[in-house]
């Protein structure tokens, strides 16, 4: 799966997890979520449905340390680069600002041993100054493309 990188943001490495695919907003920012106001990643992985993936993904980041006021926006099935997928759409706050986010997961391969290739998209946009606006986050999973085999 790829993803468009929308004007005004750029990649940047994740050191402890070199295969992880990180934009950030604005382009001027090289210390992730030191001076991000919105980011997206994008990580292939296996699971037992997009269902299940696209929930723990938010269970994993609503459950961290400083997270609070936490709103379930919806959930459901979605159609992400043609095929059927599952997201999670939240809000939620931390010490620094309220975030706007989605967990969005496809199924990309055949099932093997209980679990099925996925890959996951999570974008999240931030209400501080000079942050993207909040449809960035469609417009990013939108942009989402499965690559040729």
């Amino acid at each position: 799966l790829s993803l468009t990188i929308p004007t005004g943001w750029h990649q940047i490495a994740n050191q402890a997890d070199p295969q992880l695919l990180q934009m950030v907003y604005p382009n001027t920012c090289t210390e992730q979520l030191q001076c991000a106001s919105a980011m997206a990643r994008l990580l292939s992985t296996q699971a037992a449905s997009a269902q299940t993936e696209a929930q723990a993904a938010e269970q994993a980041i609503t459950t961290q340390p400083g997270v609070q006021g936490v709103t379930l926006t919806s959930e459901g099935p979605t159609q992400i680069a043609g095929r059927s997928g599952y997201q999670v759409r939240f809000s939620f706050s931390n010490a620094k600002a309220k975030f706007q986010a989605v967990t969005a997961t496809v199924e990309t391969g055949l099932a093997s041993s209980g679990t099925v290739p996925t890959s996951l998209i999570f974008v999240t946009v931030s209400d501080l100054p000079g942050a993207p606006p909040a449809s960035v986050i469609d417009q990013i999973v939108g942009s989402a493309q499965l690559a040729a085999k």
